[in-house]
């Protein structure tokens, strides 16, 4: 039962990691009528890939630090979920496929860094 409730804790603060990243980027690159999605500013898919890379390494820590057994999986489990959702959003707005590949191997590698890290870490 922990370890789903580390999964959905580890999800849930990725999931609020990303948002306050995207929030700062809108802020700094705002939305208007004629905006090209295909092909916008690259300081902004940058931060979008960051946003990304931290949400899903928080996610993974947060999960496999809180589990109390098979950590590593855990942690794993949660940063996948985090992944998908990064590869659907490549595939569904369409960023160039340079940003999109770096975009899926930097939350893969943050992935497996989070839950790595998370799972050396003794907590409770």
């Amino acid at each position: 039962m922990r370890s789903i409730l580390s999964i959905i804790a580890g999800v849930l603060v990725g999931v609020f990691g990303v948002f306050l990243v995207k929030m700062i980027n809108l802020s700094l690159y705002p939305n208007h009528a004629d905006l090209n999605v295909s092909d916008p500013d690259l300081a902004a898919f940058v931060l979008i890939i960051i946003a990304h890379i931290l949400g899903a390494f928080i996610a993974a820590f947060i999960a496999s630090m809180v589990a109390r057994t098979k950590r590593l999986n855990v942690g794993l489990l949660a940063g996948a979920i985090l992944l998908s959702f990064t590869i659907w959003n490549s595939f569904s707005i369409g960023p160039p496929n340079v940003v999109s590949i770096l975009d899926i191997v930097g939350t893969s590698l943050a992935v497996f860094l989070g839950a790595k890290m998370g799972a050396s870490r003794i907590v409770g």
